[in-house]
């Protein structure tokens, strides 16, 4: 009887590794499958005829339990209930084919391990990644966020303290045109003592020419009466 590993019946039966070992360990009561020393499985044409119309199964929509059933009655039916296959004892000439075999199912298994280890891992890095990136893109946005709310307040607070400038400013110039017109008016008011101090020195100075000239005529008509 032929042989086959894991991988060859998955691909006679022609679905992945995973389904049979899962079909495996659903329909356990009903299927057994063989195994080495080493622990690896090893599948005969029984087997893969068994497999093949559990997908057949599937493929019509059976569900578990029905196919359980069906199991149950073709044990029932061929008296093959409870029977377990024996391992297939390979003539001495297979031996280094069985071993080539053996050994190929291991390393694709321990492949497959550090394929599953490896894809988890980077999974997890890209993860790991994503949740970093999303820190940055959170902090980032905080610390958009917090920018513009300090350019806001820098600017209401630039905005006030030039309104404080401009009013201040404007009271600055209202009291230097109040100063001016002070000013302008004192000047006027100083113009006009001016000109009345000038005025009444110019009748001080004509009363005295006009006193003086008085004085002169009197002196005169005195003269002229002593000769």
């Amino acid at each position: 009887m032929k042989s086959y590993t894991l991988r060859e019946a998955a691909k006679k039966v022609k679905v992945a590794p995973r389904i049979l070992k899962q079909w495996e360990k659903e329909f356990a009561q009903y299927i057994t499958v063989p195994r080495t020393k080493q622990g690896a499985r090893i599948y005969n044409d029984a087997l893969l005829e068994q497999f093949i119309k559990i997908k057949q199964w599937f493929s019509e929509k059976k569900t578990k339990h029905d196919i359980i059933q069906y199991l149950q009655e073709e044990q029932q039916n061929t008296g093959l209930e409870g029977e377990v296959i024996d391992t297939p004892r390979p003539l001495r000439h297979d031996s280094y084919h069985i071993a080539e075999q053996l050994a190929r199912t291991m390393k694709e298994e321990i492949v497959g391990e550090l394929k599953k280890e490896t894809t988890e891992a980077v999974q997890q890095a890209v993860a790991e990644m994503k949740t970093y990136m999303g820190e940055i893109c959170e902090n980032s946005a905080s610390t958009k966020r917090e920018i513009h709310r300090s350019l806001a307040r820098y600017t209401k607070t630039l905005q006030e303290e030039t309104e404080e400038i401009h009013e201040h400013l404007d009271n600055i110039v209202m009291f230097l045109q109040e100063e001016k017109t002070k000013r302008e008016e004192e000047q006027r008011r100083y113009e006009e003592q001016i000109i009345e101090r000038e005025k009444a020195f110019r009748e001080l100075v004509l009363s005295f020419r006009q006193a003086a000239s008085s004085a002169s005529v009197k002196r005169s008509n005195k003269w002229w009466k002593f000769w």
